[in-house]
């Protein structure tokens, strides 16, 4: 026997019908609108390309320029250890220089932000404390979230002590205290802030800040320091 052709249901017939007609109506409006804004298409479609083509150049350039700066930061850091390891004093001024130009005519990547911590800790080698504090400042303001930060802090902060600007160390141990106070040198910085409020003549916060160190770090080397700084000033 024959078997009879299934008859599709009205009701499905129609919603297969609608949904083809919203596809077809979709795609003669899109069509429509191309024809109408043809310029307006055409000009967004290049401005896209446009943009791609530029964020691709933009990746190699900051490549390319990445590889030499690397380069040239990594002869300058090798022809330090060959000097400072002899003790050629003329040539590490020369290597001063190049460091100085090196973060003058950069502007991104490790080597840059790397540059301004090694120049610091040079200069303050040399006991050019005030532009040692500037480059380690830098450093900070630049990778301020590094193992390195608080550390290039520290040490600008030293660089005022040593320069005797000790509003400006203060100034450098808040910002440490603020921001890198559960890191691990805090109770260097509360250690070294009280010493410095006591050479600024300003005792009572030199107690508060031994006492903080104390009460923070019972266990560090500090911490007995600080005792015995209290002792000597007749606060224990």
């Amino acid at each position: 026997m024959a078997r009879k052709p299934r008859v599709r249901p009205e009701r499905e017939t129609k919603q297969i019908e609608i949904e083809r007609n919203v596809i077809e109506q979709f795609l003669m409006d899109a069509k429509e609108f191309v024809q109408k804004k043809r310029s307006a298409v055409i000009y967004s479609f290049i401005g896209i390309l446009v943009a791609c083509v530029l964020g691709i150049v933009a990746v190699v350039v900051v490549d390319s320029v990445n590889t030499k700066n690397e380069k040239r930061f990594e002869k300058i850091m090798n022809d330090y250890a060959k000097y400072s390891s002899v003790g050629d004093a003329e040539k590490i001024k020369g290597i001063v220089r190049e460091l100085r130009d090196f973060t003058d005519s950069t502007y991104f990547g490790f080597p840059h932000t790397a540059g301004y911590y090694v120049l610091g800790n040079i200069l303050f080698g040399q006991k050019e404390y005030r532009e040692a504090h500037k480059n380690l400042v830098r450093y900070a303001d630049k990778a301020p979230k590094t193992t390195l930060a608080p550390l290039a802090l520290l040490k600008a902060a030293i660089a005022l002590e040593e320069a005797n600007d000790l509003k400006g160390a203060l100034e450098v141990y808040k910002r440490l205290e603020d921001k890198y106070g559960d890191s691990i040198i805090a109770d260097q910085i509360l250690y070294n802030a009280a010493r410095v409020y006591a050479k600024n003549k300003d005792l009572v916060n030199s107690r508060n800040y031994y006492n903080k160190v104390i009460a923070s770090f019972p266990e560090s080397a500090f911490a007995e320091e600080a005792r015995k700084r209290l002792f000597l000033m007749g606060a224990l």
